[in-house]
């Protein structure tokens, strides 16, 4: 069995903990400098005056400041968690709960759900001071916050009981798969993660997300029209067309794709509608069946599944190892345990995995973008359109590369529209 660099778990996740905080927050202070120094772009003088800039500049800033106080948080409390054996302690808590019930240590699996809730009971008091900081002041001062303090409350015991009626009997089920099947759990978890993943493809968007939000078709004229041909021209087996009332919560906008087999859905944010006109909202779906057209969600989908089954069999390799539990000040090896510990101690590996997946979806981002571009040739207004919804959504507009390829699943603003002109010129047509 593989030994800790420092002779100690505990301390290697701490120093692994910190040197990725280091590092994250050195790009981001970067990106912070960048901000505060840009100016418009050449590339986007016709469509960004000075009043915009101060506008984007002072919304990025302040969700940089924010960022860097909650970043800062975050590592104090998980490392006091750490240090101070705070995870043993909880588990100790929640076998103590049970006894009061007449369930002893025995039953693993419901002191585990204990020692979950227990946990997301914690963590929410922590965080929520941070979270309606954000929601009811940085993005309300920004002009982006629809989300009233009744919806907010609403949102989540609507987030937590779904929580409680779906994560307890997958975690459970979870647990006892490894119970059942020994040292070949690995395999056995891998399928059942897999079914999950898959199930929720289905269940999310027709029963979940509809208790959030309303689902409204896309009123008959000239949009619809033009949606169901583009659909059509490459053969998209659009079966329904909505609209999204996002604008009871939030500013920002969006489109997007979903279905399996030939019952594909599009729908469009009712915010979306209001920042760009009919050929935008077209030459972004562009992009988007740009993905479909080109299998990327089933690409991922492969990556993921890979991943996935590397973990759980790393994870096998570890679970037995009573070293790594007493490191961590636990006298007893529960499953639910060996995976937090486990997560702790790839998480090193797991920045480098979400590195990597991001050069892999820029990649694809980019061959979306040609789609929309060479096969649809939408150049022109995927250009405009995604100018407006950046600079709507008071994205970034110049972004320090580090920062990017560290953070970024989609190519930054101004590279998208270098690439698309690329694009445009390789088929002899000049942009203005």
């Amino acid at each position: 069995m593989f030994l800790p660099l420092t002779g100690s778990w505990k301390n290697d996740v701490i120093a692994f903990i910190a040197i990725i905080y280091t590092w994250e927050t050195y790009i981001k202070v970067r990106q912070y400098k960048k901000v505060c120094n840009s100016k418009i772009p050449k590339q986007l003088e016709k469509y960004v005056d000075e009043e915009k800039l101060e506008k984007t500049k002072a919304y990025q800033k302040d969700n940089h400041v924010f960022s860097f106080i909650t970043d800062a948080l975050d590592l104090i409390e998980t490392v006091l968690m750490i240090k101070y054996n705070l995870l043993p302690y909880l588990w100790d808590v929640a076998g103590t709960v049970l006894l009061k019930f007449g369930y002893n240590s025995e039953y693993e699996i419901l002191q585990s759900l204990v020692f979950i809730g227990l946990f997301k009971i914690i963590n929410d008091i922590i965080n929520l001071p941070q979270d309606l900081y954000h929601t009811f002041v940085i993005e309300a001062r920004h002009g982006f916050n629809n989300t009233t303090l009744k919806l907010y409350i609403i949102d989540e015991i609507k987030t937590n009981l779904l929580l409680i009626a779906f994560g307890g009997p997958l975690i459970s089920l979870f647990l006892k798969i490894i119970q059942w099947t020994g040292d070949n759990f690995y395999f056995y978890v891998w399928i059942f993660m897999a079914v999950v993943q898959l199930l929720m493809l289905i269940i999310y968007p027709n029963f979940i997300q509809p208790l959030f939000n309303k689902f409204t078709p896309l009123e008959e004229g000239e949009l619809k029209t033009k949606i169901e041909k583009i659909a059509a021209d490459v053969n998209y087996p659009l079966k329904k067309l909505f609209v999204v009332d996002n604008s009871k919560r939030s500013g920002h906008s969006n489109a997007y794709l979903f279905g399996l087999g030939k019952n594909k859905r599009i729908v469009l944010y009712d915010t979306l509608l209001k920042q760009v006109n009919n050929e935008e909202i077209c030459s972004i779906l562009g992009h988007e069946l740009g993905h479909w057209y080109h299998s990327h969600n089933i690409k991922l989908l492969i990556v993921s599944e890979v991943q996935a089954f590397i973990l759980f069999y790393i994870f096998s390799c570890v679970i037995n190892y009573t070293p790594l539990y007493q490191s961590f000040g636990f006298n007893v090896q529960p499953i639910l345990i060996g995976f937090i510990l486990f997560s702790f101690i790839f998480s090193p590996i797991d920045s480098l995995i979400d590195f990597t997946t991001n050069i892999i979806t820029r990649k694809l981002e980019r061959q979306a973008d040609e789609f929309a571009t060479r096969n649809l040739k939408r150049g022109d207004d995927l250009l405009t359109g995604l100018i407006k919804i950046h600079t709507e959504n008071l994205s970034n507009l110049i972004v320090d590369p580090l920062y990017s390829a560290w953070n970024y699943s989609h190519p930054p603003l101004l590279e998208r529209i270098e690439h698309i002109r690329k694009t445009q010129d390789s088929m002899g047509k000049k942009s203005e």
